[in-house]
């Protein structure tokens, strides 16, 4: 079928789009590879592609640490040459992991590769795949490995400061905001008696009948004191570095030959707890090295090599091939990485170490899609705000080379900016999104060191609108052991860029195709005036911390959530989590016969078109493969060592639907928004409706015959919704939980447990129907005082059609014929309209007329 004839609307049939573990090779068969270096990556063996990422509350099972021990052993075949034949300048290699750099970009043309397998001596191929790699001047090429380590320093410390800079980093920063806090936490550490693990509350977890439980509660209580004094080190260490004053190196030196005894306490669990000991460890060698005399050396030494050895041992030949290893990428990744170059030399496994660390890096990240936002959501990006600046900045400090410039950040800044614009609650994606209120000090200290690092005006702007009324927000949190970036702002001597055009000359929409997201936003430089609308629909389904939210939005006013995702991040995964965290019934989206989406990579979404103009923005997506029982054997595991049942009285099960597209438009910057589902199942079903609001409850009003109102309402905004169906629906709120939120895990340093607030929940249900329509009208404006003009509302005309302040919607809400709509709006002179009549949509802005038909994203996994 020619590329003109494509169908309008693309039925997706695959089981996933991505998978936990890579299922394809990259590059794909006739890829074009244009804005970066190639880099070659290709599945495991099957025996060796379902090592699960080890969580807290979880071990690792036998079998899979036999797979672990095996795996020194694997070995790769690949060759790949502009011959499709293999006989002339052919290039092959062997590799000990499944991916592999080229030294050097390769040359513009078509090249042809194959990967293969080792076995008993016999090399298996797959088959021939073909790319074509562009010429572009601004592709991404980092140095090689090679290059790299010929500009390692002998000398340390090398890793955590520069010797030969060392004199004038402490000159530059004598008056530093960054260094009164390293010093005041230093003297802190020295005028308070060390912690140990004997400080350990071990009796919380005699309460837990559940052994994951019971594990997770012994990793979080490990974790609160062995995070502490690893903040005490951290201070001391980096204070002797900023003043070369010895008294807080002796005190480190001291302090760290007791840590590292910790290792084998039985009390002390979690991979982050082993991280933590690798960090002291290499923290202490590398930056007090010439203070530490030989049996100290070997005392680090030892624990560096035992310690990094099982670390690498849990990443090579798994990480690399992971949708998204959380721990490993939010902090361990960046400990090893820092831990094997400060040993460099001094242990033979450092040499390996650092070869795996640095071509993973160039291989696989920082981004984990090409779009530049995080699927597992705003609140868990935060914590790999360390890893994403250290790790390239000290590539960067080495090499010469910016890796900043890799056009992951660019797409990285609008994902900050848009999905937590200044002084605004963020998205709502993810696990544990409700504390993140607004741009705290690391999110602001992360926008600081991107804009200083890549140039980008808008960042900086982020900053300053932000600085302008909180001038000290970078100290906010800036020793934090995930975000906090005081060592690079201290290191970096790059200016933030000057000021550019303002936030307010950014369209007032972005998407995000391959992660699925998408925000609108009338004012994105001021929040206090500002509604906003969120947006998920994502082939990363609901895996890792991503939620069970596939066509969902949230709506904010002034920076405050209105219509929200509720429940409470408790554990990564218990019966409120689940069902009413990650669970689709905690969004506002759509239940089948009271059935939610599955959880794993197989509940997935997806953006098949989208649009942002000046004048009007469009976003459609496909949820249609979202609902099932849940099959993920990863998750199926993890549900029954925690005890929780996918069953369909918990709202897990098999639905036949067909179809859910959900069509989003926004109204120009008006606050108003038009949403329309089309719907449809194998059978008849009931349709689900849901909102949901975590400030104040709903007022839901039945009295217009025309549609439902629901009025959601936080303290200075209100989302008026009014939802239109193709039949009566009968309506339910409540403030309670499916599963109660009972916080049986975090508790504070005394051992008292939080009590978690309800959330209110509004579901319409229609009766039995194999197709349905939704329509759904949304004003969201400032709180109305007494005398002022009252919010727009719909009006319906004598035609059928919609009229909202100057905007004119019609749609077919009929089980009958195609699902359709229009909007268009109705201010004389201006022709602005989005047109869907089950196909292509039509939109129409400034004389332009665009056809949008489905496109798939992007991706790769």
């Amino acid at each position: 079928m020619a590329q003109g004839d494509q169908p309008a609307t693309v039925k997706l049939t695959e089981a996933s789009l991505m998978h936990e573990m890579r299922a394809t090779p990259f590059p794909l068969d006739r890829a074009i590879i244009s804005d970066r270096m190639v880099s070659f990556q290709w599945p495991l063996m099957t025996e060796y592609n379902n090592l699960t990422e080890v969580l807290d509350g979880m071990h690792l099972d036998q079998n899979s640490l036999k797979k672990m021990e095996n795996k020194k052993s694997l070995r790769y075949k690949l060759r790949y040459s502009k011959d499709p034949d293999f006989k002339k300048e052919v290039i092959t290699v062997e590799t000990r992991w499944p991916f592999f750099n080229p030294e050097k970009d390769l040359a513009p043309g078509k090249w042809y590769w194959q990967y293969g397998y080792v076995i008993n001596g016999k090399v298996e191929w797959s088959k021939k795949l073909q790319f074509t790699s562009e010429s572009n001047p601004d592709k991404f090429c980092p140095p090689s490995y090679k290059e790299l380590m010929s500009k390692l320093p002998d000398e340390h410390p090398r890793v955590f400061l520069d010797k030969k800079d060392w004199d004038d980093f402490i000159t530059r920063n004598a008056d530093s905001p960054d260094k009164k806090n390293y010093i005041r936490a230093a003297e802190k550490a020295l005028e308070y008696p060390m912690k140990t693990v004997r400080d350990i509350n071990t009796k919380l977890a005699d309460k837990l009948e559940n052994a994951s439980q019971r594990t997770a509660m012994m990793t979080r209580e490990s974790r609160r004191i062995i995070d502490k004094e690893e903040g005490n080190m951290d201070a001391l260490v980096r204070a002797y570095l900023l003043t070369k004053d010895h008294k807080y190196a002796n005190e480190a030196i001291r302090r760290a030959k007791e840590i590292v005894t910790w290792k084998d306490n039985p009390h002390v669990v979690g991979d982050f707890n082993r991280a933590t000991l690798l960090n002291i460890c290499s923290l202490v060698y590398d930056g007090l090295y010439d203070l530490l005399d030989a049996n100290t050396k070997r005392l680090l030494l030892a624990n560096i090599q035992e310690i990094g050895s099982k670390m690498f041992e849990g990443f090579h030949n798994h990480l690399e091939n992971h949708i998204a290893d959380n721990h490993a990428w939010q902090m361990n990744l960046r400990i090893f990485t820092m831990a094997a170059f400060s040993v460099y030399g001094d242990i033979p496994e450092a040499k390996i170490w650092t070869d795996y660390c640095y071509n993973v890096w160039v291989a696989r990240f920082p981004g984990l899609n090409k779009d530049g936002a995080w699927h597992n959501g705003d609140s868990y990006f935060q914590v790999n705000f360390r890893t994403l600046i250290e790790v390239p900045y000290f590539y960067s400090r080495i090499s010469g080379f910016n890796f900043f410039s890799d056009p992951w950040y660019q797409g990285n800044i609008l994902y900050v900016i848009y999905q937590q614009p200044p002084f605004s609650h963020s998205g709502g994606n993810g696990s544990g999104h409700l504390d993140k209120t607004q741009p705290h000090g690391v999110k602001v200290s992360y926008a600081d060191a991107l804009a200083k690092m890549t140039g980008n005006t808008y960042a900086a702007d982020y900053v300053r609108t932000i600085q302008a009324k909180k001038p000290k927000i970078l100290t906010e949190g800036s020793m934090g052991k995930a975000g906090g970036l005081a060592w690079f702002r201290l290191q970096c001597e790059k200016p933030l860029p000057p000021a550019g055009d303002g936030l307010d000359k950014l369209p007032f929409g972005y998407v995000f195709p391959e992660s699925g997201l998408a925000s609108f936003s009338t004012h994105l430089d001021k929040t206090r005036r500002s509604a906003m609308i969120s947006f998920r629909s994502s082939p990363y389904g609901s895996t890792s911390h991503a939620l069970a939210n596939q066509n969902a939005f949230n709506t904010f006013w002034a920076g405050e959530p209105i219509f929200y995702s509720t429940g409470h991040h408790t554990s990564f995964i218990d019966m409120h989590a689940v069902n009413c965290e990650r669970g689709t019934r905690a969004h506002n989206t759509i239940l089948v016969n009271g059935i939610g989406q599955r959880i794993g990579v197989e509940g997935y979404g997806w953006i098949p078109r989208h649009y942002v103009g000046e004048k009007i923005g469009y976003v459609v997506g496909d949820a249609s493969n979202a609902y099932g029982k849940v099959t993920s054997k990863l998750w199926l595991k993890r549900a029954k060592a925690a005890g929780i049942e996918y069953s369909p009285e918990n709202g897990w099960d098999e639905v036949g639907l067909k179809t859910f597209r959900r069509h989003i438009v926004e109204l120009g910057k008006t606050g108003f928004t038009f949403i329309y589902d089309e719907l449809e199942a194998e059978n008849p079903v009931t349709w689900s409706y849901l909102l949901h609001t975590i400030t104040n409850p709903m007022k839901v009003n039945k009295e217009n015959k025309y549609y439902v109102q629901i009025k959601g309402e936080s303290k200075k905004g209100v989302s008026d919704a009014y939802l239109f169906a193709s039949g009566e629906l009968k309506t339910d709120t409540t403030s309670r939980f499916f599963a109660p939120a009972n916080n049986w895990l975090k508790a504070d340093a005394k051992g008292n447990f939080e009590k978690y607030p309800d959330h209110w929940h509004f579901t319409a249900t229609s009766d039995k129907q194999k197709v349905y329509r939704f329509a759904t009208l949304i004003n969201t404006h400032a709180q109305v005082k007494e005398g002022e003009k009252p919010a727009a509302t719909p009006i319906v005309r004598k035609d059928g059609s919609i009229k909202m302040g100057a905007w004119i919607i019609t749609f077919n809400l009929s089980t009958e014929g195609a699902p359709s709509f229009s909007v268009r709006s109705d201010k004389p002179g201006e022709d602005v309209g989005v047109e869907y009549k089950g196909q292509e949509t039509i939109v129409r802005e400034n004389g332009h007329q665009t056809v949008l038909k489905d496109k798939k994203p992007d991706l790769e996994i």
